[in-house]
């Protein structure tokens, strides 16, 4: 800045020299004008002066920063030599680290955290010199604008040297022009004092008249402006009125109707229609087609649910009635095999107490069905509290129970006779010979009585040769057991057991 003011100050000086140079042919008309122009160029000079004490100093302290600098940029390298230091010492630390984890593996972990803890100091080093060399580069930047900033403010002295000796010539040469020239001022001191006043009276016309035009400048520009906004608005309420109401504006003017009513009430009415319409929504065209569609759907729909409640209301009276039904035959049937129960119990046991209860008497179909047993001599209890024997006598009573109020054209029985005894075995045979006329028994068992006194035919498994088993065939009354199987009944394939068992069939095979 101090540069570009000497510079303008020497050109000040150059056109004051030119000046001069008119003065010295017009001394007559200029000599005021060169007197003010030698006062202006002597205060210019001291100012150049000033100028370059300041830029002396300016360089002085310039010099010194980058000594600072240069002492700065010394220690910086001081301790980016020191980090280096730092960084091998951390990195000779790591190769110890990893030789010692190698040669002890049982203090892993603890060589893990050094070697956590060197890694840390490395990176922090790392960051640190990484940080410094920054730090550096940017000292070093800035020393070499302080040393191009030097230059220039040198070159810039010389040239200013060069510029103030130019302008001490000038000044003798004023100064000769001036001591001539005050030789003719008395004579033209009444001419100037007169054109003083002329001109000073010219320049207070004219710093009005230029602050009259500045006025009006600034009115036009606002004037300018005020039009340029208007002009924006009314095309952008133009546009906005045509989006709005699909017309052009000169129709909707043409066809607008003139209100008597303020402004107010215009514009309230306008943002309440504006309300309104919004709330309407964008019109539908397809409107009329979609409520048409919609009353069929509708109507389609609603024969839909009738139909579905009719079906529902059809399939629950279904429901009941086959709920009712099926609740008279369940306790028709449970009358009846709760009676035979009572009946073959009172036989295989011959006495006790017997009875089947339902859990729930009022939902018969969805409750569980108690047993209750009680033999001779003990009393009544459920049937999981007796024993393995008097179990499969009371299941049995069930199932004899169960074939007289229905039969069952075959009945598979698979060693219900283990846990009975001799009584209860004489007992159980009788049964099946009570019950063989109309149900085809198979009875697998292990007891010879059962076989021999109510079998009709025995099937044997026998393994003669280790790994291969064989079936032996004995018909205890009738025809013999091959006459009998055909290939039309091959119910009667022999079976193999991996123990020798015996198959008793107390009544012939019925196709």
């Amino acid at each position: 800045a101090a540069l570009a003011v000497a510079e303008r100050a020497a050109i000040v000086s150059q056109e004051a020299a030119s000046l001069a140079a008119r003065a010295n042919a017009e001394a007559a008309d200029l000599s005021a004008v060169l007197a003010r122009q030698h006062q202006r160029a002597a205060r210019e000079a001291a100012e150049a002066r000033v100028l370059i004490e300041r830029l002396t100093e300016r360089e002085a302290a310039t010099i010194k920063r980058i000594e600072s600098l240069a002492l700065s940029s010394r220690e910086t390298q001081a301790k980016i030599a020191q980090r280096d230091a730092a960084v091998a010492a951390a990195r000779e630390t790591l190769a110890g680290a990893e030789h010692a984890q190698d040669e002890a593996r049982e203090q892993r972990a603890a060589s893990q955290i050094r070697c956590a803890q060197a890694q840390a100091q490395l990176e922090v080093a790392s960051d640190r010199q990484r940080h410094l060399t920054d730090e550096f580069a940017s000292a070093t930047g800035r020393l070499e604008s302080l040393q191009t900033e030097l230059t220039a403010l040198s070159t810039a002295d010389a040239h200013l040297t060069d510029q103030v000796a130019g302008w001490q010539s000038d000044l003798d040469a004023r100064q000769a022009t001036l001591q001539h020239a005050e030789q003719k001022l008395g004579e033209a001191e009444r001419g100037v004092r007169d054109v003083d006043e002329r001109l000073a009276s010219d320049e207070h016309a004219l710093a009005e008249m230029r602050r009259y035009v500045g006025a009006l400048s600034e009115e036009l520009h606002a004037a300018e402006l005020r039009y340029t906004e208007l002009s924006g608005r009314r095309a952008a309420i133009r546009e906005r009125l045509e989006a709005q109401w699909k017309k052009p504006v000169d129709e909707l003017l043409a066809g607008a109707e003139i209100l008597e009513l303020d402004d107010v009430s215009l514009r309230a009415e306008a943002a309440l229609v504006r309300e309104q319409l919004e709330a309407l929504g964008p019109v539908n065209p397809l409107a009329i087609e979609e409520h048409e569609e919609e009353t069929r759907r509708l109507a389609f729909l609603t024969t839909q649910r009738d139909d579905l409640s009719s079906a529902k209301n059809s399939l629950q009276q279904a429901i009941r009635e086959i709920d009712t039904t099926a609740r008279e035959l369940f306790l028709h049937t449970f009358v009846r095999v709760r009676e035979n129960f009572r009946n073959i119990f009172m036989t295989l046991f011959g006495g006790g107490e017997c009875d089947l209860r339902l859990e729930n008497p009022d939902s018969p179909l969805e409750g569980d069905i108690e047993i209750h047993a009680s033999p001779r001599g003990k009393r009544t209890q459920r049937i999981h509290l007796l024993s393995s024997g008097e179990k499969a006598l009371v299941a049995l009573s069930l199932l004899f129970g169960i074939f007289l109020t229905k039969p069952s054209p075959f009945c598979l029985l698979d060693e219900v006779d283990a846990p009975l005894d001799d009584q209860n075995i004489g007992h159980f045979v009788r049964m099946l010979n009570r019950f063989k006329s109309k149900t085809q028994f198979i009875v697998i068992t292990h007891n010879p009585r059962t076989t021999t006194e109510a079998a009709d035919a025995v099937y044997g498994v026998t393994m003669q040769e280790p790994g291969v088993s064989s079936l032996v065939s004995v018909r205890m009354r009738g025809k013999t057991v091959d006459e009998t199987i055909t290939p039309a009944h091959p119910a009667h394939t022999p079976q193999l057991h991996d123990e020798p068992a015996e198959i008793a069939e107390p009544a012939p095979v019925t196709a």
